[in-house]
């Protein structure tokens, strides 16, 4: 028997008669002032990611740059110097477009170079922006001092590529560039359009438009209050090892826009640059430089200072001394590239080049300790090579220096280095109720080669009676004997100086050789220079008088107003 369905079951679920033709089939009503919940969502999350992407991209502080885009960059571009040029070529963009230090320098950052005033210590070493191109966009992130170059008199494309390699391993990088530039015309019309722009902007401050125009008194040549702009000078691969006009011409031509100028004999990548180093052919390069400086002055600037590299020995480090005091310059950066290798893992640490980044860090502070008490604290040094944090950078200022500048962990960190190494330095500062100007010199604090005052004015006066009694008998044997037989009867002076006292000596103080040098130049007085034909023995020059202590001193006022307080 068959079991009939219950009619619920048996009756069709859509009667057919009420299904229309597809080609009838209507559309769906139009939604009139309502969304869908989840495409609402949708839209939501994706204005709100592109906020917050842009409000990342604009603060150079965030982690984003640090952790996501760097090493994403590092990953995308394979090739170290595509890297470096779209770094420039993002920070050469409109104010608007470019990432920003959105924070403020405490009073604990703010210290002065050359004596001008800076709203921070930290700057960018010459090398990133080589042709003075992203100047604004470099301000914008934070550096309290901006050095652009190495430019040099004609363009030259450096050398072939591959010339800019990562060390990732070791936090570092190894350049060989070969000052790639695209010369002094070039970098001027960057400085003179930067200064164009800046006077249309503000007409009250350049009453008079016709010529060329330059900052106004009282304003740095940075156009930024606190700030101070460099211009590193290079020497092009085909020009005369023994010419220094590659430097001069760079002084006559960018020196009137440039707070400073710097001149660059350290770089590993021009064969022959690095012998500019020695005393003698350094001491005429910076007479040359400064001679001509002294014809484009004003208001006191453009500042001179002198890059050299941390491979030099101490007396190559005293030599560097020695010319700086000699000729009068206003300063030093140490340090360059090296080309040690020590302790290196990556595999490209046996290219060609120079090391930049954190293995350098030792071999420039090193450098630096045994420059900075060469020099009278009225000369201020800059230190350079491997700062990667503000604990770094308060160790070059403990060692003397006055102000610090960064290049690979700027390649390494991101747009937020300097904002992120100052605000480790307030982090450290703060706390102990310490400033960068009061770290200046610290390790020096206390020791004999301290800057105090009194003890330079006491050492000098003791030196200038040694010397003086000194005098007469060097004299005396400068006229018996020749310029060859000189030294020997300096040194027979010497011993007798310093042998027992005679009756007529009552105990004599030992003589320092510093002294018996001064008391030999006053005994020569200055000599005439050797004329042409075989090089003759060169003379003992009169010394230069020490620079004077100035309101320039960066040490100056701390000196007068008691002790240092240290972190």
């Amino acid at each position: 028997m068959i079991r009939r369905l219950p009619r619920s079951l048996s009756r069709p679920l859509v009667a057919p008669a009420r299904i229309p033709p597809l080609a009838a089939t209507a559309p769906p009503a139009a939604n009139h002032g309502t969304t869908h919940p989840r495409r609402w969502i949708a839209g939501s999350i994706a204005v709100g990611t592109s906020a917050l992407l842009v409000a990342y991209y604009y603060d150079s502080r965030s982690v984003v740059h640090e952790h996501v885009v760097m090493p994403l960059i590092r990953r995308l571009v394979p090739d170290a110097e595509d890297g470096h040029k779209i770094a420039v070529k993002v920070l050469s963009l409109p104010s608007w477009a470019r990432p920003h230090d959105t924070g403020v320098d405490g009073p604990e950052l703010e210290t002065e170079l050359f004596g001008l005033p800076l709203s921070n210590p930290v700057g960018v070493a010459a090398g990133f922006d080589k042709d003075a191109q992203a100047i604004d966009g470099l301000f914008d992130l934070g550096f309290g001092y901006v050095e652009v170059g190495s430019v040099t008199p004609v363009p030259q494309a450096g050398n072939p590529k591959p010339r800019f390699f990562r060390l990732e391993e070791d936090e570092a990088a190894i350049n060989r560039y070969g000052f790639n530039s695209l010369g002094h015309g070039h970098a001027l019309a960057q400085l003179r359009s930067r200064l164009v722009r800046f006077a249309q902007e503000h007409p009250t401050l350049f009453p008079d438009a016709s010529g060329n125009p330059l900052p106004p008194d009282g304003l740095p040549r940075s156009l930024r209050p606190g700030h101070i702009l460099g211009v590193n000078l290079g020497k092009n691969k085909t020009s005369p090892a023994d010419s220094n006009d590659d430097y001069v011409k760079g002084v006559r031509l960018l020196g009137p826009y440039a707070d400073v100028i710097v001149i660059n004999v350290s770089s590993p990548n021009t064969p022959g640059l690095r012998a500019l180093q020695g005393a003698e052919e350094l001491e005429r390069l910076l007479s040359d430089v400064k001679a001509e400086r002294e014809k484009i002055v004003q208001n006191g600037l453009p500042k001179i200072a002198v890059k050299v590299t941390c491979d030099l020995s101490e007396e190559g480090l005293a030599d560097v001394a020695a010319a700086v005091r000699k000729t009068g310059i206003d300063g030093v950066i140490i340090s360059n590239t090296t080309l040690r290798r020590e302790g290196l893992q990556s595999e490209n640490k046996d290219q060609v080049g120079g090391l930049s980044g954190r293995p350098l860090f030792p071999y420039a502070l090193a450098a630096l300790k045994t420059l900075r008490p060469l020099l009278p604290p009225s000369v201020p040094i800059i230190g350079a090579g491997g700062i990667w944090t503000g604990e770094d950078a308060l160790a070059m200022a403990r060692a003397g220096a006055s102000t610090v500048q960064v290049y690979t962990s700027f390649g390494y960190r991101g747009v937020g280095t300097p904002a992120l190494i100052k605000d480790e330095v307030s982090r450290i500062l703060v706390p102990a109720n310490s400033t960068w100007r009061e770290q200046i010199g610290a390790d020096f604090k206390g020791t004999n080669l301290g800057w105090d005052e009194t003890r330079v004015a006491a050492e000098s006066e003791r030196l200038r009676a040694e010397a003086a009694s000194l005098a007469e008998v060097l004299r005396q044997a400068a006229e018996k004997s020749s310029l060859a037989n000189l030294v020997a009867e300096t040194e027979a002076a010497l011993a007798r100086y310093n042998a027992p006292a005679a009756p007529a000596v009552p105990e004599p103080a030992p003589v320092s050789r510093a002294a018996l040098v001064t008391a030999a130049m006053i005994a020569r007085g200055p000599q005439p220079a050797p004329g042409p034909g075989p090089k003759a023995p060169l003379p003992i020059a009169a010394p230069a008088p020490a620079p004077e202590p100035t309101r320039q001193d960066a040490w100056a006022d701390e000196v007068r107003s008691g002790p240092r307080r240290l972190v």
